[in-house]
């Protein structure tokens, strides 16, 4: 029995171990992207270039930076549902037919972010609502809600 009870939180702590990781090489790459866009890393760029006339490109670098956060932030999500057990929303928020802009612009700015769940609904009186919840990287949520197209319908007037 205690065998059992072991082997079914082995998954969990390693799971918990790899989002730690995840959360340090994320706090790593933020301090160099914030490092190449410093203002002390352009006056060192120009001063290159004044003394030997060529300019070092470190956009490619920069790009490079950019793409490692957004897969370790991908992957750090990937674990965070596997760490829960809960399923990514089915689908995309551009595939919800009839769905108001401002709703749209609110699924595609958090649906990226790791642990950023939801569901949508119609109802014939409030129209479309989108229930959401934001967890942590340690599986507790951050917050919560919900958004109606229309809140305020169900008032009599």
């Amino acid at each position: 029995m205690a065998d059992e009870t072991k082997s079914t939180r082995d998954p969990k702590r390693a799971y918990t171990q790899l989002l730690r990781l995840h959360a340090q090489l994320l706090g790593q790459l933020t301090r160099v992207r914030n490092e190449l866009a410093a203002p002390g890393t352009d006056t060192l760029v120009k001063r290159i270039k004044g003394q030997t006339g060529t300019e070092p490109d470190l956009s490619e670098l920069k790009t490079s930076v950019e793409e490692a956060i957004k897969a370790l932030k991908l992957s750090q999500s990937r674990v965070q549902t596997a760490l829960t057990g809960r399923q990514e929303p089915e689908a995309e928020p551009t595939d919800i037919p009839n769905l108001p802009a401002y709703l749209q612009r609110f699924l595609q700015e958090r649906a990226g972010q790791p642990g950023f769940t939801y569901s949508v609904d119609q109802d014939p009186v409030r129209g479309w609502i989108i229930k959401w919840k934001e967890y942590t990287h340690r599986g507790t949520v951050r917050g919560y809600g919900q958004i109606c197209e229309r809140p305020y319908a169900w008032i009599e007037d």
